[in-house]
């Protein structure tokens, strides 16, 4: 990648597009924060895409094109690469010349590209180059051409002063369809999210996918209010009420399988609303706990805590770190019929057989607290609550669990350690804490790698000293551990290393149609899985900062984030980049 880069800059330099003493810091830049070369130099004004794309074009001895008409780029040859694919490579189709295909893209360097247009379409191409946002633009307009076939383009002589709103207007027909568009491509894609954006001079449609969001659609500013009045007659939303935050559901069949769409809308200062929509899908297939990515002593740790009559298992993390995906995989490892398992959540995203679930609606008075309290009365075995936010929800758990019952939960905090500081905030004393909490579990999502696609590399040193595998350190810790006398449940500890001669093999993306040309496919988690033994518990007791916790669970064998993330590294399943992202350095006194 660096090389790529390194031969980049000598191209800009020989065609006068810059200097090597501006690049020099650059490149630098571009190794610690893994950018792209051209969009630093863009960023820092030293040049611009067009000066870059025509450097590259002169130096490839190809055509270089300012403009792209998208009208006349023909949909259905376009469309046959996926958009993700093209939108990665920032390239686009535009024509076929016979036993050849036309193709324009930003960067004529980028073989993995052309190689794929090549494969995927079974001809030569002939590149031509243009500026990467002429290209991105070309992209959104052309693919938009395939689901809404030219439908919310502006009439003449409308301007925005005019817009009507969907239920005064006659021609609400392509409203419906455009958005009915935006749910069927978002399915397709496999996004998680959808955000509808208004901007100065029109509606931005992006979705997140693999946890990465991304345009994906575009139309004219003049709509927003029929798609914004669209989305909230299909969500059951006052459409009148434009001055308030409002939250709604969706539920459609889409290709036969059922979706539900939680609607937020808030107001914003371009005098309109914006709209986020998480989809979820009732058809999906509830994750058994052992195909979650868990460690084997995490997975053992996991399963006997759950098995057990009481106490409190806490699943930490941020939003979207997969903790509810964590606590229905361990219901459905416990479902059974001789188990009364009772669930508040806010709100049910998939109806489990078996299991009791409720909705809580703070609006009348029905809150994770209120829940509980009725539960206690309804013969449980197991309760789960879907997060503990407040001191009254955090005492009821505690008292469900010291009267026998077992207590799943979440609560947003960086790592398992910094749970129990939490509760103790939330007032809650420490010896209740220490006697009731059994295990704490902090969880993170990474991408993971295509599998037709990944690219294999020698790991450099510096890769091994960012993941905490560096072969001596590992030896020191796993000697430590080993020795000590500890071993919860009997679950023998597994350090993360390596052995062998030279440096291991890691992966990084490379990006191929299946994947959409993003080099990644999916998502996994990466765990740190906390048991309140006796040398923590005394911690506890004394009130100790989460730090000093996490060093005393570290030294009884605890893996980090960091630490289970550099295993999956090892095991090919993801990249470095992916793993330092979403982890914070973790201190180890070694």
């Amino acid at each position: 990648m660096h090389t790529e880069q390194r031969a980049l800059g000598d191209i800009l330099v020989r065609h006068g597009v810059t200097t090597p003493d501006v690049l020099e810091p650059l490149f630098a830049q571009q190794r610690e924060k893994g950018a792209a070369l051209v969009d630093l130099l863009v960023s820092s004004d030293i040049t611009t895409e067009e000066q870059v794309a025509s450097a590259l074009a002169a130096e490839c001895g190809l055509v270089f094109v300012q403009k792209v008409d998208p009208d006349a780029v023909p949909t259905q040859l376009a469309t046959q690469l996926p958009i993700g694919f093209s939108r990665s490579h920032k390239l686009l189709v535009v024509a076929e010349q016979g036993h050849y295909f036309d193709v324009i893209c930003a960067d004529p360097l980028d073989t993995v590209g052309l190689d794929g247009v090549r494969a995927a379409l079974g001809k030569p191409v002939n590149p031509a180059v243009a500026p990467a946002a002429v290209i991105e633009d070309a992209i959104n307009r052309v693919y938009e051409r395939q689901e809404t076939a030219g439908e919310l383009e502006p009439e003449e002589g409308i301007s925005d002063d005019d817009e009507q709103d969907i239920l005064d207007s006659d021609e609400d027909a392509p409203v419906i369809r455009w958005v009915n568009g935006l749910f069927k491509q978002a399915v397709k894609e496999r996004a998680s999210d959808i955000h509808i954006e208004p901007e100065e001079k029109e509606i931005i449609v992006r979705y997140r996918v693999d946890g990465q969001l991304h345009v994906a659609k575009r139309a004219s500013r003049q709509f927003m209010s029929s798609v914004v009045a669209r989305v909230k007659i299909m969500a059951g939303l006052n459409i009148a009420e434009k001055r308030l935050p409002q939250d709604g559901r969706i539920s459609l069949k889409i290709a036969g399988r059922g979706i539900d769409i939680r609607v937020s809308t808030i107001p914003t200062s371009r005098d309109h609303e914006r709209i986020v929509m998480r989809l979820l899908h009732k058809s999906a297939v509830l994750l058994d706990l052992d195909v979650l990515g868990f460690a084997p002593r995490d997975y053992a740790l996991m399963e006997a805590v759950i098995h057990k009559p009481n106490g409190i298992v806490m699943v930490t993390g941020p939003t979207g770190s997969g903790k509810t995906t964590t606590l229905y995989a361990c219901l459905n490892k416990i479902n059974r019929s001789n188990i009364n398992i009772l669930t508040a959540e806010d709100p049910v995203e998939y109806e489990i057989g078996g299991i009791h679930q409720v909705a809580v609606q703070p609006k009348i008075g029905l809150s994770f607290a209120s829940a509980l309290r009725a539960f206690l009365r309804q013969d449980p075995d197991v309760i789960m609550v879907g997060e503990i936010r407040d001191r009254e929800t955090a005492e009821i758990s505690i008292h469900a669990s010291m009267t026998g019952h077992l207590v799943l939960s979440t609560i947003h905090t960086n790592d398992a350690a910094g749970a129990v500081t939490r509760l103790v905030e939330m007032d809650i004393e420490p010896f209740l804490v220490r006697s009731t909490v059994v295990g704490l579990l902090a969880q993170r999502l990474i991408r993971v790698l295509c599998p037709e696609c990944k690219e294999a590399y020698s790991a450099s040193e510096l890769e091994l000293e960012q993941l905490g595998i560096d072969p001596d350190r590992t030896k020191h810790r796993e000697e430590r551990v080993m020795s000590s006398r500890y071993k919860p449940h009997g679950v023998a500890y597994e350090p993360v290393g390596w052995r062998g001669p030279g440096m291991p093999t890691f992966y990084r993306e490379k990006g191929c149609p299946k994947c959409l040309g993003t080099g990644f496919s999916g998502r996994l988690g990466i765990y740190e899985f906390m048991v309140i033994d006796d040398t923590v518990g005394q911690l506890i007791l004394k009130s100790s900062d989460a730090q000093s916790i996490k060093r005393a669970a570290q030294e009884q064998g605890m893996d980090t984030l960091r630490d289970d993330g550099a295993r999956k590294v090892l095991e090919g399943k993801t990249t470095v980049q992916e793993v330092l992202a979403a982890t914070q350095e973790d201190v180890f006194d070694g």
